[in-house]
Protein backbone atom coordinates (compact mmCIF):
# COMPACT_ATOMS: atom_id res chain seq x y z
CA UNK A 1 0.00 0.00 0.00
CA UNK A 2 1.03 3.30 -0.90
CA UNK A 3 -0.59 6.25 0.79
CA UNK A 4 -0.52 9.75 -1.66
CA UNK A 5 0.27 8.31 -4.49
CA UNK A 6 -1.48 10.19 -6.73
CA UNK A 7 1.76 12.88 -7.33
CA UNK A 8 4.94 12.76 -6.65
CA UNK A 9 7.31 10.79 -4.82
CA UNK A 10 4.07 8.56 -3.83
CA UNK A 11 3.36 8.30 -7.47
CA UNK A 12 6.78 7.62 -8.89
CA UNK A 13 6.99 4.93 -6.27
CA UNK A 14 3.67 3.33 -7.70
CA UNK A 15 4.93 3.27 -11.07
CA UNK A 16 8.26 1.47 -9.85
CA UNK A 17 6.48 -0.98 -7.35
CA UNK A 18 4.22 -2.18 -10.17
CA UNK A 19 6.94 -2.47 -12.62
CA UNK A 20 8.62 -4.81 -9.78
CA UNK A 21 5.23 -6.59 -10.20
CA UNK A 22 3.69 -5.60 -6.83
CA UNK A 23 0.40 -6.11 -6.07
CA UNK A 24 -0.72 -2.73 -5.18
CA UNK A 25 -3.15 -0.35 -3.15
CA UNK A 26 -3.07 3.30 -3.74
CA UNK A 27 -4.49 6.24 -1.67
CA UNK A 28 -4.96 10.01 -1.59
CA UNK A 29 -7.48 12.70 -1.03
CA UNK A 30 -7.11 13.14 -4.61
CA UNK A 31 -9.80 11.28 -6.62
CA UNK A 32 -9.17 12.25 -10.49
CA UNK A 33 -5.10 11.68 -10.38
CA UNK A 34 -5.60 8.52 -8.44
CA UNK A 35 -8.05 6.84 -10.72
CA UNK A 36 -5.90 8.06 -13.61
CA UNK A 37 -3.02 6.53 -12.64
CA UNK A 38 -4.62 3.05 -11.91
CA UNK A 39 -6.02 3.43 -14.92
CA UNK A 40 -2.87 3.84 -16.47
CA UNK A 41 -1.26 0.86 -14.40
CA UNK A 42 -4.26 -1.43 -14.93
CA UNK A 43 -3.37 -0.90 -18.63
CA UNK A 44 0.19 -2.14 -18.09
CA UNK A 45 -0.85 -5.40 -16.56
CA UNK A 46 -0.72 -4.16 -12.54
CA UNK A 47 -3.07 -5.37 -10.10
CA UNK A 48 -4.38 -2.15 -8.58
CA UNK A 49 -6.61 -1.17 -6.18
CA UNK A 50 -7.52 2.74 -5.15
CA UNK A 51 -9.25 3.65 -1.93
CA UNK A 52 -10.07 7.42 -1.95
CA UNK A 53 -9.44 8.92 1.41
CA UNK A 54 -7.53 11.09 4.61
CA UNK A 55 -4.98 8.94 6.17
CA UNK A 56 -5.37 11.78 9.38
CA UNK A 57 -9.08 10.30 9.48
CA UNK A 58 -8.99 6.94 11.59
CA UNK A 59 -11.86 5.55 9.94
CA UNK A 60 -10.36 6.12 6.15
CA UNK A 61 -6.71 5.01 7.37
CA UNK A 62 -8.31 1.61 8.90
CA UNK A 63 -10.29 1.32 5.63
CA UNK A 64 -7.14 1.92 3.65
CA UNK A 65 -5.79 -1.37 4.97
CA UNK A 66 -8.77 -2.98 5.27
CA UNK A 67 -8.94 -3.04 1.24
CA UNK A 68 -5.47 -4.51 0.69
CA UNK A 69 -6.69 -7.23 2.93
CA UNK A 70 -9.97 -8.22 1.43
CA UNK A 71 -8.41 -7.83 -1.85
CA UNK A 72 -5.01 -9.65 -1.85
CA UNK A 73 -5.35 -11.29 1.59
CA UNK A 74 -2.61 -9.24 3.27
CA UNK A 75 -0.41 -6.59 3.09
CA UNK A 76 3.15 -7.09 3.14
CA UNK A 77 4.64 -3.40 2.27
CA UNK A 78 3.18 0.06 3.48
CA UNK A 79 4.66 3.26 2.36
CA UNK A 80 3.32 5.63 4.45
CA UNK A 81 4.42 9.16 1.93
CA UNK A 82 0.96 10.90 2.46
CA UNK A 83 1.71 14.45 3.24
CA UNK A 84 2.29 18.16 3.37
CA UNK A 85 4.45 20.35 2.51
CA UNK A 86 4.11 24.33 3.98
CA UNK A 87 6.48 26.77 4.43
CA UNK A 88 6.48 29.35 6.89
CA UNK A 89 7.91 30.73 10.03
CA UNK A 90 7.01 30.03 13.50
CA UNK A 91 6.10 34.11 13.10
CA UNK A 92 3.77 33.82 9.80
CA UNK A 93 2.09 30.17 11.16
CA UNK A 94 -1.16 29.65 12.80
CA UNK A 95 -2.05 27.08 15.22
CA UNK A 96 -4.43 25.79 12.38
CA UNK A 97 -1.16 25.62 10.03
CA UNK A 98 0.43 23.23 12.96
CA UNK A 99 -2.78 21.28 13.87
CA UNK A 100 -2.90 20.74 9.46
CA UNK A 101 0.55 19.45 9.46
CA UNK A 102 0.89 17.54 12.27
CA UNK A 103 -2.78 16.00 11.35
CA UNK A 104 -1.47 14.88 7.92
CA UNK A 105 2.24 14.13 8.51
CA UNK A 106 2.15 12.87 12.06
CA UNK A 107 -0.81 11.66 12.98
CA UNK A 108 -1.70 10.21 9.52
CA UNK A 109 1.78 8.09 9.21
CA UNK A 110 0.58 7.02 12.87
CA UNK A 111 -2.26 5.63 12.03
CA UNK A 112 -1.53 3.86 8.71
CA UNK A 113 1.42 2.08 10.86
CA UNK A 114 -0.85 1.30 13.31
CA UNK A 115 -3.58 -0.70 11.19
CA UNK A 116 -0.93 -1.70 8.88
CA UNK A 117 1.30 -3.39 11.71
CA UNK A 118 -2.17 -5.13 13.11
CA UNK A 119 -2.79 -6.75 9.97
CA UNK A 120 1.35 -7.94 9.46
CA UNK A 121 0.55 -9.43 13.16
CA UNK A 122 -1.66 -11.70 11.70
CA UNK A 123 0.19 -12.90 8.72
CA UNK A 124 4.07 -13.17 9.90
CA UNK A 125 5.30 -9.51 8.82
CA UNK A 126 6.07 -7.12 6.61
CA UNK A 127 7.71 -3.86 5.90
CA UNK A 128 7.09 -0.22 6.54
CA UNK A 129 8.76 2.72 4.85
CA UNK A 130 7.98 6.36 6.23
CA UNK A 131 8.77 9.28 4.51
CA UNK A 132 10.61 11.58 6.24
CA UNK A 133 12.73 14.24 5.18
CA UNK A 134 16.04 16.40 5.51
CA UNK A 135 13.94 18.42 7.77
CA UNK A 136 13.65 15.47 10.03
CA UNK A 137 16.71 15.37 10.75
CA UNK A 138 18.50 18.90 10.85
CA UNK A 139 17.15 22.76 11.08
CA UNK A 140 15.86 24.29 8.16
CA UNK A 141 14.37 27.74 8.03
CA UNK A 142 10.71 27.96 6.91
CA UNK A 143 9.99 24.94 8.46
CA UNK A 144 8.27 25.44 11.61
CA UNK A 145 5.46 23.27 11.13
CA UNK A 146 6.59 20.73 8.65
CA UNK A 147 10.24 19.98 9.81
CA UNK A 148 9.23 18.89 13.29
CA UNK A 149 5.81 17.08 11.51
CA UNK A 150 8.84 15.16 9.81
CA UNK A 151 10.70 14.78 13.33
CA UNK A 152 7.73 12.64 14.04
CA UNK A 153 8.39 10.86 11.25
CA UNK A 154 11.63 9.62 11.94
CA UNK A 155 11.21 9.15 15.78
CA UNK A 156 8.05 6.79 14.96
CA UNK A 157 10.45 5.15 12.12
CA UNK A 158 12.88 4.26 15.24
CA UNK A 159 10.63 3.04 17.91
CA UNK A 160 8.17 0.60 15.76
CA UNK A 161 11.52 -0.62 14.31
CA UNK A 162 12.42 -1.98 17.89
CA UNK A 163 8.69 -2.23 19.03
CA UNK A 164 8.12 -5.06 16.57
CA UNK A 165 11.23 -6.22 15.19
CA UNK A 166 11.00 -9.94 16.86
CA UNK A 167 7.59 -10.10 15.19
CA UNK A 168 9.24 -9.98 11.85
CA UNK A 169 8.60 -6.35 10.90
CA UNK A 170 10.82 -3.87 9.43
CA UNK A 171 9.96 -0.20 9.54
CA UNK A 172 12.61 2.18 8.28
CA UNK A 173 12.41 5.89 6.59
CA UNK A 174 14.04 7.55 3.45
CA UNK A 175 14.88 11.47 4.05
CA UNK A 176 14.79 13.17 1.03
CA UNK A 177 16.27 16.12 0.32
CA UNK A 178 14.11 18.72 -1.69
CA UNK A 179 12.32 16.86 -4.99
CA UNK A 180 11.37 17.99 -7.83
CA UNK A 181 7.86 17.04 -7.18
CA UNK A 182 4.87 19.07 -7.90
CA UNK A 183 4.30 20.29 -4.72
CA UNK A 184 8.09 21.80 -4.86
CA UNK A 185 7.35 23.24 -8.41
CA UNK A 186 4.61 25.08 -7.06
CA UNK A 187 7.30 27.14 -4.12
CA UNK A 188 8.78 30.29 -4.66
CA UNK A 189 11.94 30.85 -6.78
CA UNK A 190 13.46 32.65 -4.27
CA UNK A 191 13.15 29.51 -1.55
CA UNK A 192 13.93 26.90 -4.29
CA UNK A 193 17.22 28.65 -5.97
CA UNK A 194 19.01 28.02 -2.51
CA UNK A 195 18.22 24.64 -2.25
CA UNK A 196 19.82 23.99 -5.87
CA UNK A 197 23.18 25.10 -4.18
CA UNK A 198 22.44 23.59 -0.43
CA UNK A 199 22.61 20.38 -2.31
CA UNK A 200 26.59 19.28 -3.13
CA UNK A 201 25.29 17.68 -6.25
CA UNK A 202 24.10 20.73 -7.36
CA UNK A 203 20.43 19.79 -8.45
CA UNK A 204 17.18 19.12 -7.17
CA UNK A 205 16.17 15.45 -6.68
CA UNK A 206 13.75 13.35 -9.29
CA UNK A 207 10.78 11.51 -7.66
CA UNK A 208 12.16 8.41 -9.20
CA UNK A 209 15.28 8.55 -7.43
CA UNK A 210 13.63 8.54 -4.09
CA UNK A 211 11.20 5.56 -5.13
CA UNK A 212 14.62 3.58 -6.06
CA UNK A 213 15.38 4.15 -2.22
CA UNK A 214 12.06 3.04 -1.14
CA UNK A 215 12.07 -0.07 -3.00
CA UNK A 216 15.27 -1.03 -1.85
CA UNK A 217 14.17 -0.50 1.95
CA UNK A 218 10.81 -2.56 1.05
CA UNK A 219 12.74 -5.71 -0.51
CA UNK A 220 14.15 -8.74 1.16
CA UNK A 221 17.66 -7.12 -0.28
CA UNK A 222 16.83 -4.98 3.22
CA UNK A 223 16.35 -7.58 5.19
CA UNK A 224 18.63 -6.83 8.06
CA UNK A 225 18.10 -3.01 7.89
CA UNK A 226 15.51 -2.09 10.48
CA UNK A 227 15.01 1.32 12.19
CA UNK A 228 17.29 3.14 9.53
CA UNK A 229 16.44 7.06 7.93
CA UNK A 230 18.00 6.69 4.65
CA UNK A 231 19.33 10.26 3.36
CA UNK A 232 17.91 10.71 -0.52
CA UNK A 233 19.51 14.31 -0.54
CA UNK A 234 22.12 15.06 -2.64
CA UNK A 235 24.59 14.95 0.39
CA UNK A 236 22.96 17.91 2.27
CA UNK A 237 23.11 16.08 5.14
CA UNK A 238 26.99 15.16 5.00
CA UNK A 239 27.55 19.21 5.26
Amino acid sequence: MITGAAKGIGRATAELFAREGARLVLTDVDEAGLEELRERLAGEGAEVETVVGDVSVPEDAKAMIEAAVERFGRIDVLVANAGVIPLSTIVDATPEDWDHVMAVDGRGMFLTCKYAIEAMLETGGGSIVCLSSISGLAGQAQQAAYGPAKFVATGLTKHLAVEWAHRGIRVNAVAPGTILTEAVAELPDEYKEPMLEAHPVGRLGEPSEVASAILFLASDEASFVTGAILPVDGGYLAQ
